[in-house]
């Protein structure tokens, strides 16, 4: 397992050149020769889209969108089974944005990767993601395959995210019309029950009392809330 952080600005070391940072995990870890160790790392930087021009080059010398590019080459270069990707397009513009989330996808049917991606853009998880699990405050309140999920989003929650994306075509109105108020409660100090209700606008007693467990409302679509669950039933 391997991971790719947020903000290559802060998780490059800028002392290094590009060829030390994708090494250094291949030096610390592996016994591989130099020869071999050089081989590997021209290897996963042409992967992501960069030449061995690149292997002398400092972060300072890089744009955004290359120095993230140096992370997922770093991160690929002891071939991962799974590669956890923690907002990996949140600190670049749309058009670099979409550059690397295709890139995403490429390098996981070449090499047979599994991503675990943490974002919250519904968007960007819509794009790469299988199936999806929304948190709320430290609690998982809906689970199942991302399609499914953000076409019948049960939760009040998951359905707020879903009607915040924009539409890409200005003539399209978002359906959901959900209205959350107040501010995300303190994970250190969460409120009873249902960590979501006091924010809910479909709030009941029992909310307040009791958290809802996960449970499948259809076939691998869980939901923890007594709403849908009560409406199924």
């Amino acid at each position: 397992m391997q991971i790719v952080f947020q903000d290559p600005e802060s998780s490059l070391d800028p002392r290094y050149r590009v060829s030390g940072l994708v090494s250094e995990p291949l030096v610390a870890l592996t016994d591989l020769s130099k020869p071999e160790i050089e081989e590997r790392v021209g290897h996963v930087l042409e992967a992501v889209g960069l030449g061995k021009e690149f292997m002398d080059r400092l972060p300072k010398q890089l744009s955004g969108g290359q120095k993230q590019r140096v992370s997922i080459a770093r991160a690929m270069a002891l071939n991962p089974k799974l590669l956890v990707l923690d907002e990996p397009t949140s600190a670049l513009d749309a058009s670099i944005q979409a550059q690397l989330l295709n890139l995403l996808l490429e390098l996981q049917a070449e090499f047979n990767l599994s991503y675990m991606l943490i974002t919250h853009n519904i968007a960007v998880a819509q794009y790469l993601g299988d199936r999806v699990a929304v948190m709320y405050c430290g609690k998982i309140v809906e689970y199942g395959g991302i399609r499914e999920v953000i076409k019948e989003p049960l939760h009040p929650y998951t359905q707020a995210l879903v009607a915040s994306a924009p539409l890409p075509n200005p003539w399209e109105r978002n359906i959901l019309k959900v209205e959350i108020k107040g501010e995300v409660p303190s994970a250190i100090n969460p409120p009873s029950g249902c960590r979501f209700h006091p924010r809910c606008p479909h709030a009941e007693e029992i909310c307040a009392k009791k958290h809802p467990e996960l449970e499948e409302t259809k076939k691998g679509h869980y939901v923890a809330c007594y709403r849908p669950l009560r409406h199924e039933t």
